[in-house]
């Protein structure tokens, strides 16, 4: 995918001031468990997003979850580059690796906000090697 499709879309960490605006547009469906919300915006507008869970998921690695973008934005490769390019960014700059685990289907329903809510996703795994501090006074 060629970075001119993603322009001139800014993907972005969703700040706590913006909640309000953003989840007017866009369902913010798991702002009751919210870890990380990457939003796209066109301007000054909120036009795609998705959930990062850092801990607490099935394998016990990060995903990227609840991708969504609006109707009126689709087929612009947002999407792509939320859950793919910003997120590989953001997870290779604080040292997260592919975990080296093929891709994973899911798909059912989940229960988010007190609702049912159908689910197609496919997660993608990363990892992070944790050094040991062996430091004076400490052992491992």
């Amino acid at each position: 995918m060629s970075a001119e499709r993603l322009l001139p879309v800014d993907i972005r960490e969703l700040a706590a001031d913006e909640v309000e605006r953003v989840d007017a547009v866009l369902p913010l469906s798991r702002l009751d468990v919210v870890q990380t919300y990457l939003v796209a915006w066109d301007g000054d507008e909120p036009v795609g997003h998705a959930h990062i869970a850092w801990s607490g998921t099935r394998l016990g690695v990060p995903e990227v979850q609840d991708v969504f973008v609006a109707a009126d934005s689709r087929r612009r490769s947002i999407s792509y580059g939320i859950a793919n390019e910003s997120a590989r960014r953001l997870y290779e700059g604080l040292d997260y690796r592919n975990a080296g685990l093929p891709p994973e289907r899911v798909a059912g329903t989940i229960l988010i906000r007190g609702e049912e809510m159908p689910v197609d996703d496919t997660l993608i795994h990363v990892s992070k090697d944790l050094g040991v501090d062996s430091g004076p006074g400490r052992s491992s």
